[in-house]
């Protein structure tokens, strides 16, 4: 119930600071709330034993001596908690040491700051469906796809340093590599526009047609819910509404919102390929992006009304659903 309680504060002060815009509350706020929440949320799985049985499993792994190749292939999730395990002596404390060091990279990875609540990204981003399951549950993938963003963010700007953080992404969890035709399509060397738009097209068909080899990655099991078809939705959805909006000149769509295109793809050829583990783990692991761009493109909207309205829109969109599905209801009891 505290666990609840704390969600509902975090989602009423994101509404709040949403409408204000103000950096003060955001910064002297809504982040210390945000990091007494996740402190909550590890006290329910370590002293009060609430579901996080994934959690748990994690902080077994944490005290592992093995060298197997099943930790070598992601190495840098798996022996990084056990050296801050190795230093803390504490489950516990290891997990408060984690989360804290995601929203550090999460800040990091916000848009610049402006007068418009540039930063404000994580207001969106910490209580929407996907990190919340990711933190309460699939915490591997969730760190990857954390670290993930914040190559994304980088890309445009320092593209060494983004190229380095991609592969230490993709040694958090091997499913990252999936994520390439997103990085393709918003920056690859010099090339122009269209074709980044070709070649992560079929980058994305490869990955589509080499389905055996994809289903070989044993650790991409459904999470609690099948979701796949609400994604499928979600992305058919944007596609539909953006590329109308901007039909006149459809490349916006792509410049603006550089992930939708071959998340899209991506889902769509999943699904319909009878995948649905697989579009289920990507989905989750797509929708943050969709989120940074979405964001990133109502800081150019003048229009203080309609960029809080806009901004207001994709918190309830992406965070409401926590309070409605009964496989994240779970997780508060």
């Amino acid at each position: 119930m505290i666990e609840l309680i704390g969600f509902v504060v975090l989602c009423f002060l994101s509404v709040l600071i949403i409408i204000s815009e103000s950096r003060e509350l955001l910064r002297y706020l809504y982040i210390p709330s945000l990091l007494t929440f996740l402190v909550i949320v590890r006290l329910n799985a370590f002293v009060f034993h609430s579901f996080e049985i994934d959690i748990l499993t994690y902080a077994l792994e944490m005290q592992a001596t093995s060298f197997d190749f099943y930790y070598l292939r992601e190495f840098v999730f798996w022996f990084g908690i056990r050296f801050i395990y190795y230093i803390t002596q504490s489950e516990l404390f290891s997990f408060i040491v984690l989360d804290f060091f995601w929203v550090y990279i999460l800040l990091k990875t916000s848009p610049k700051e402006s007068g418009r609540l540039g930063k404000g990204l994580i207001l969106i981003l910490a209580t929407s469906f996907p990190f919340f399951f990711g933190y309460e549950n699939i915490y591997r993938q969730f760190y990857a796809t954390v670290v993930l963003l914040y190559s994304y963010s980088l890309i445009e700007i320092k593209p060494n340093r983004s190229f380095y953080m991609f592969i230490i992404s993709v040694f958090i969890h091997n499913l990252s590599l999936f994520l390439v035709p997103l990085f393709i399509i918003r920056k690859c060397y010099t090339f122009k526009i269209q074709d980044r738009i070709v070649l992560s097209s079929i980058v994305s068909g490869i990955y589509i047609f080499s389905l055996p080899f994809i289903m070989s990655f044993k650790d991409a099991d459904p999470t609690e819910i099948d979701l796949s078809y609400l994604y499928l939705l979600l992305f058919l959805s944007a596609c539909v509404l953006f590329f109308y909006k901007f039909k006149n000149d459809v490349l916006s769509v792509i410049r603006l919102f550089p992930s939708l295109f071959p998340a899209s793809i991506l889902i769509i050829g999943f699904v319909f390929h009878g995948q649905e583990m697989i579009a289920e783990r990507l989905g989750m692991m797509f929708i943050p992006f969709l989120i940074y761009d979405f964001y990133l493109f109502s800081n150019t909207i003048i229009a203080s009304s309609k960029r809080r309205l806009f901004r207001l829109a994709l918190f309830l969109v992406f965070s409401i659903p926590v309070l409605i599905f009964s496989s994240s209801m779970i997780f508060f009891d």
